[in-house]
Parts: C-alpha cells; sequence; structure tokens
C-alpha cells in the first residue's frame, strides 16, 4: 500500500489529503457547471452545435456481444461503460445503458442493448455519482446476480433492493476469484474526485479506480478523477496494457479541473502510467457542460501528435460506441 494517498475517517467522511475541497466547494462547482451548461438543454440552435455537423451514425456501431472471450475484448459501451471479456468472464464497469436523466439525455443510444448481454459475472463500481452508479441499469442487471465489487459506504441502495454478492473496498484493497483453476485480482486504487448525489451524502462514501489483473494482463479502468501524481504511485505497482482514461468534460475548466481529466491532461497520464494501450471514455454519450460532440477527441488526437516522440511505442484506440477491440 502506498501511505500517500491512504483514506481517513473523520466524521465519516473520506478525505483525499491533498485536495479535501469541502462539501460547498464540490456543490459550487456542480451549480457552476450546470448554469453554465443549462443554455444546451434549452435551445435547439445549441442542440445542433453540439452536434456541429457530426453524423452520429459513423459513431455508433451497435454490436451483439460473444457469449464470453478466452483473450481480452474490449467493448465501449459509451460514457465511462465498458463490457471486459477475459478468461472466460464478463466483466462490466460502471453502467449505465438509458438516459441519465430528463435533461440529461442521451447523444447516442447505448452501444450494446442491455437486453443482449451475454451473462454478467462481475459489475465493478467506482462511485456513487447517477452517471457510474445507475440504479436503472442495475436493476436490469440483477438477474445475472453477478458479482458486485463497490467502494466502501455505497452498500445502502444495493441492501434495500435485496441484491446480494456485493463487496465493499477501500483504496489498495484486492479482491482475488479463482475461475477453472486461473486466478483473476481485482485492486480498487486511488482517484482524485468526490462522492455523494446529496448534498448530506457528500464524500460520505468512497471513490476510485479499478485494476483488473488476468491472463498476464493487467486493466486499468480510472473511473472518475483529475490529473494527479496518483498515476505515477499506481504505475510503481502495476505494468498496464490498456488504460481506460476518461477525456470529458473539457470546459469550462476553471470549474471541472478539480474532479475531471481533460484530452490534454488525459495523455499526461497515460504517459505516467507507462501503459500500451489508451482507450477514451467519459464524451459524447450526454450533452454536459460547453463540449461539443467531437472537441474532446478532437484535443485527444492534437495531443497525442504533440507528444508523438513519447508515444511512438503506444496505441490510441478510440472507439466507437458498440465498437469492440482485442488486445
Amino acid at each position: 500500500m502506498n501511505n500517500n494517498f491512504d483514506q481517513e475517517n473523520k466524521i465519516n467522511k473520506y478525505i483525499y489529503r491533498e485536495k479535501n475541497l469541502t462539501p460547498a466547494a464540490r456543490v459550487k462547482e456542480l451549480v457552476g457547471t450546470f448554469a453554465k451548461s443549462l443554455p444546451m438543454f434549452v435551445s435547439s440552435k445549441n442542440s445542433v452545435k453540439y452536434l456541429q455537423n457530426t453524423n452520429l451514425k459513423d459513431w455508433y456501431t451497435p454490436s451483439i456481444p460473444e457469449f464470453s472471450s478466452e483473450i481480452l475484448k474490449i467493448t465501449w459501451i459509451g460514457h465511462s461503460s465498458f463490457l471486459i471479456q477475459i478468461m472466460g468472464l464478463n466483466i462490466l464497469v460502471d453502467p449505465i445503458f438509458f438516459d441519465l436523466m430528463f435533461f440529461y439525455k442521451r447523444v447516442v443510444p447505448a452501444g450494446i442493448d442491455i437486453k443482449k448481454l451475454p451473462k454478467i459475472d462481475f459489475i465493478l463500481i467506482s462511485h456513487d455519482h447517477a452517471d457510474h452508479l445507475d440504479y436503472k441499469s442495475l436493476l436490469e442487471l440483477k438477474k445475472f446476480n453477478s458479482k458486485i465489487l463497490i467502494p466502501k459506504g455505497t452498500i445502502n441502495w444495493f441492501n434495500k433492493n435485496n441484491f446480494i454478492n456485493i463487496k465493499e473496498f477501500d483504496w489498495w484493497q484486492d479482491f482475488i476469484f479463482n475461475f477453472k483453476n486461473k486466478i483473476i485480482k481485482f485492486s480498487f486504487l486511488p482517484a482524485v474526485h468526490w462522492s455523494g448525489r446529496k448534498y448530506a451524502q457528500i464524500n460520505k462514501s468512497c471513490w476510485g479506480s479499478w485494476m483488473i489483473s488476468a491472463n498476464n494482463k493487467n486493466i486499468f479502468f480510472a473511473g472518475d478523477t483529475a490529473y494527479d501524481k496518483h498515476f505515477i504511485d499506481i504505475a510503481k505497482d502495476f505494468e498496464i496494457d490498456v488504460a481506460l482514461l476518461p477525456i470529458g468534460p473539457v470546459e469550462p475548466r476553471n470549474i471541472v479541473k478539480h474532479s475531471h481529466m481533460d484530452s490534454i491532461e488525459a495523455v499526461k497520464a497515460f504517459i505516467d502510467l507507462n501503459a500500451k494501450n489508451f482507450i477514451p471514455m467519459h464524451w459524447g454519450t450526454f450533452k454536459v457542460n460547453l463540449d461539443n460532440f467531437y472537441l474532446p477527441v478532437k484535443k485527444l488526437y492534437s495531443c497525442w501528435q504533440e507528444h508523438e516522440y513519447n508515444l511512438k511505442t503506444k496505441n490510441l484506440c478510440v472507439l466507437k460506441f458498440g465498437q469492440s477491440i482485442q488486445l
């Protein structure tokens, strides 16, 4: 365990030592973001501006996944949701298949129809925000009786809805599962973010990132996070084959930078992680903030070219909604 990112439980709140923004500061950030992005949701002109002549058909390739896969296969469902298939196991991370709220509609449908999923063995949750812990999606997935790995402090809703096979985690805790005489390990790791769906819940549960280790591969899922030195710390403990990193929202940067990386910072994080493959996420799915649909990806390509010398042995894999990649 790296002590730089230990958690302290003070008044039942999880404190990130170097970025301890108060609940009031978090609310100010949220209100500021909402106020600046509200025109997008009430103006048809802004809807057109958001898409900026983008043909969504070019970005949407809905798929029906295989029953399972021995080799690593990653399918982007949209936002931060992925189906990760490895070692004959099916893993969902931060699944959201529906609209976020009545005014946060999906711009692009989920890349996989929730009714066409294979049996899901594991579900990983990074934190309790509504775009990562989606109640409607989880209730539909309940039929699989999956093992659900969640941050500490988020179990109440699962208990109220009679979920079983729930395990809570603090940072740097592992869960090892033996499947057909093979080992898969899940490690809950730091992120620079916050938690809470209501003011009274702010920072009363943990948040973080996940590492999946199986078949001699390490897949890193960053969750929601600002850029910070925790990426360097994580790289000390893992040789990372694939990094799933958020690249949005980009704007308004002065408001969201404490909780969310943009494309430029995501490239820095990828370099810090010394990973082999970069798959971007957390962009284009919902009409939020001041970004247009393609802005995060456009900035990502530009930044990648600027760091081309340091990245010449690396791979940037920008997936379409529903697109899969085998690694």
